[in-house]
């Protein structure tokens, strides 16, 4: 009887073991890609960051004119239809409306819609955004990565530009209140409470960046947002 036990006991140790070399190399091979996917997900991220910070720095819009001296004006650009923002206030140039406000305004000169195509075209998107960030909208760029083990890989960027309401929904007090709706990967290509623009009406102070970056092979896919508004200044 204790060999019958014995025997059995023997299988099962053999079993277990033989479940155990395979098993093993299957999870430090997964440990190992956790860990890399930890080391890519920081240096993209970095990386990233950057790259939002300096398509943030670029022009508000592209319907600035500059000057002999190449210089952007600094003067804002009119919007209709937006009563505590009209260039209304004359004293001597026009101004906003808002009594604080010192930045002068160009009669002359409206936002643009932003382009709903993509190409090189003078009312395309050809991802120049010296002419203005609305110059993003629906181009891909790659941005080649090397992580902080050696290691080159690219990764994609998907733009996506609308204006989006900037009324404030609430006032209480010395408290306002607005609602932002973030962008996303799965409507990196749609309005998401936004426009494009193309009725004058519909161009707001605010512009939303959505920015998609991904790399189906690796596993990326994170969404970044940003606002910038032109009040006050067109950089």
């Amino acid at each position: 009887m204790r060999s019958a036990m014995a025997m059995i006991e023997l299988i099962f140790a053999i079993v277990i073991i033989a479940i155990s070399i395979i098993t093993i190399p299957i999870m430090m091979s997964i440990a190992g890609q956790s860990s890399k996917r930890i080391i890519i997900d920081d240096d993209v991220m970095s990386r990233l960051s950057s790259q939002m910070i300096d398509k943030f720095q670029a022009r508000w819009g592209g319907e600035y004119v500059v000057d002999a001296n190449q210089s952007i004006d600094s003067n804002i650009s009119v919007l209709s239809g937006v009563s505590d923002l009209n260039c209304s206030r004359l004293d001597g140039v026009y101004y906003r409306i808002n009594p604080d406000s010192t930045a002068e305004c160009n009669l002359s000169q409206s936002p643009r819609a932003i382009p709903s195509t993509v190409g090189n075209g003078a009312n395309q998107a050809d991802g120049n955004v010296s002419k203005g960030i609305e110059k993003l909208n629906g181009g891909t760029e790659t941005l080649s990565i090397t992580s902080s083990t050696g290691e080159a890989f690219d990764i994609n960027a998907t733009y996506n530009v609308r204006y989006v309401p900037s009324t404030l929904t609430a006032m209480n007090a010395n408290t306002a209140t607005a609602t932002w709706r973030l962008g996303s990967s799965g409507t990196i290509g749609v309005d998401n409470n936004g426009s494009l623009g193309t009725v004058l009406t519909d161009r707001t102070h605010l512009k939303r960046v959505v920015v998609r970056f991904w790399n189906n092979s690796l596993g990326v896919d994170t969404t970044l947002t940003f606002y910038k508004s032109n009040i006050g200044i067109s950089r």
